[in-house]
């Protein structure tokens, strides 16, 4: 099984000696990291990001853990009309990147996909998740006139998989990057314990990754 979960981080914005959890990003080169533009909200102010508390699958995750180490980061590019942003490394940062960029022009409705994130992060768990899924649907969605590719996956995701890795989970190659999960347009909806109830279905919206080569300053 090729596995990424090492390389998948929490972004976070500080305020004052607490830290509140956003989303997910990860390293698309040794220089940036990519994420979804509505976890930061095109905003780098007091904004930090942090690696797992795990190396290897294999291990167990404390979540009794209720304080993480971050480093600050800053906004190189943003793509709103597409819900991008990149993200500069910290200097003293490395990464080795296993993998390689490429779109959503290779999968189809079947295709097994790798989705990286942290579900549970409005509750403030740091717990990094892997959810094997299936592409459901390829579809262009249309915002200020500019079509986009996207992929709808078969799970449901959460606000804090936002900005997460999708990788074709036979290649390894990062095929998407996740937004979140649709709702419709409408008037009057309610919020039931922090939770849209229109969201509630059993699927997720993905970028493909192909935009973010071209974000690259």
């Amino acid at each position: 099984m090729i596995w990424h979960g090492q390389l998948v981080l929490t972004l976070a914005r500080t305020e004052g000696e607490t830290g509140r959890l956003l989303g997910s990003c990860f390293p698309i080169n040794s220089e940036y990291l990519a994420t979804a533009f509505h976890v930061t909200q095109g905003n780098d102010r007091n904004l930090v990001a942090s690696f797992p508390a795990i190396s290897n699958i294999s291990d167990y995750q404390d979540t009794s853990i209720g304080y993480f180490n971050g480093n600050s980061v800053k906004i190189v590019a943003s793509d709103p009309i597409r819900d991008l942003c990149l993200l500069k490394i910290p200097d003293d940062w490395s990464a080795t990147i296993p993998y390689r960029i490429g779109g959503t022009d290779t999968l189809h409705p079947g295709s097994e996909v790798d989705v990286y994130g942290y579900p549970h992060m409005e509750f403030g768990r740091r717990v990094m998740t892997l959810q094997r899924s299936h592409v459901g649907a390829k579809v262009l969605l249309s915002n200020q006139g500019i079509k986009s590719k996207h992929v709808v996956v078969n799970s449901h995701l959460r606000p804090g998989q936002s900005g997460g890795p999708i990788f074709d989970a036979h290649t390894g190659t990062l095929c998407a990057v996740a937004i979140g999960s649709y709702a419709p347009s409408t008037s009057g909806s309610i919020i039931v314990a922090g939770v849209d109830p229109t969201t509630l279905h059993q699927t997720g919206h993905a970028v493909s990754a192909e935009y973010l080569e071209g974000m690259i300053p």
